[in-house]
């Protein structure tokens, strides 16, 4: 990135940008993402743009990390709450955010270019490695014995969400993720 924000005319043309980028991936795909789009989108320049990004791979990775940042949530005490509300927080992100919107273009643009799958699979480990950790809690808590492998047990809640999303139309619905949960976890889960 060429240009730190301090000016709010400045964040604002880069929120404006940022939000332009994920629209115009969404709507178009990687392959036809354009910098003359996103400035089109965002009601700038290309120059404007070009003078806080690098390029378009480096303009999409902040765009998702700011995705990622207000998909983050708060939780609680009570550890399995937590898990569901993540896996809760999962499937509305796949199913009515723009980062859901943006994931198949994501994906398929992995396939074709080295940097973009770089970026893809360095983002898909941080989401998985945040689920792991709260798996890893509960085990720790007691919640889960120390043989239950917590990466697989993550993959196995958040696996058929991403499935749906990429393969059918119906996302998941709140009570959908409840019974998945429950299917998954409470095999394994016992209260401390």
């Amino acid at each position: 990135m060429n240009v730190t924000a301090e000016d709010p005319r400045v964040e604002r043309t880069r929120r404006a940008a940022l939000e332009g980028a994920l629209d115009e991936l969404a709507e178009h795909g990687y392959g036809a993402f354009t910098i003359e789009g996103v400035a089109r989108r965002a009601g700038v320049g290309k120059a404007t743009i070009y003078r806080h990004w690098d390029g378009k791979l480096d303009l999409l990775q902040e765009a998702i990390a700011t995705l990622k940042q207000q998909s983050e949530r708060p939780f609680g005490a009570d550890l399995r709450a937590n898990v569901l509300a993540k896996v809760q927080a999962v499937a509305e992100t796949v199913a009515s955010t723009r980062f859901g919107a943006c994931m198949p273009a994501i994906i398929d643009a992995s396939e074709r270019d080295v940097a973009v799958r770089e970026f893809h699979h360095r983002t898909s480990a941080d989401r998985r490695a945040s689920m792991v950790a709260l798996l890893q809690t509960a085990c720790d808590a007691g919640h889960l014995d120390d043989s239950v492998d917590v990466g697989i047990l993550g993959e196995m809640m958040v696996g058929p969400i991403m499935l749906r999303r990429l393969m059918t139309d119906a996302p998941y619905t709140a009570e959908e993720v409840d019974r998945l949960v429950a299917t998954v976890l409470d095999p394994y889960w016992r209260d401390v």
